[in-house]
């Protein structure tokens, strides 16, 4: 795709809609985070279980004693003066995400390359707004179905 292509191209806000389980292959459980778009487009990202736990943490607001690194950064980040304004889950590429933190501090605004996982966990702490590029929606949505096949992670940290 050339440069033109990708500035034409208008990023999609989603919402996550939950952590879930996936029965992976070979058997073992792999969480996976789904992103929905205002189109009900699912869009599934497998996640590392601690990444898991943290994103289902931001969305059902429990806190964990001690601060937990997603909360850490968030606190640095305030300390600083600076603040997340954004994040864009902007290419897939052989089955991994690729995202990018936009962050504001001392009136500019800066793009960091991160993992998808923690820029979902650090959006929802600050509630900023999580978009995907229209293409890595259109990519990597998964059907109603799909969905059935998985379980809430809640089930599993009982």
């Amino acid at each position: 795709m050339n440069g033109e292509e990708r500035i034409m191209e208008a990023p999609v806000p989603v919402k996550v809609k939950g952590v879930y389980i996936a029965e992976a292959e070979g058997g073992s459980p792999a969480p996976v985070v789904l992103l929905e778009d205002e189109r009900s487009r699912i869009v599934p990202i497998f996640v590392g279980l601690s990444e898991a736990i943290s994103i289902h943490h931001a969305l059902t607001g429990e806190l964990s004693p001690r601060p937990m690194t997603h909360d850490l950064f968030i606190s640095v980040l305030e300390f600083l003066s600076a603040s997340i304004t954004g994040v864009l889950i902007d290419d897939l590429d052989g089955g991994i995400y690729y995202a990018r933190l936009t962050i504001r501090s001392d009136g500019r605004q800066s793009e960091i390359d991160a993992r998808p996982s923690d820029c979902l966990a650090l959006a929802l702490r600050s509630r900023a707004p999580i978009e995907v590029q229209e293409r890595v929606v259109a990519d990597s949505s998964i059907s109603k179905s799909d969905m059935e096949k998985l379980s809430e992670i809640e089930n599993y940290l009982q």
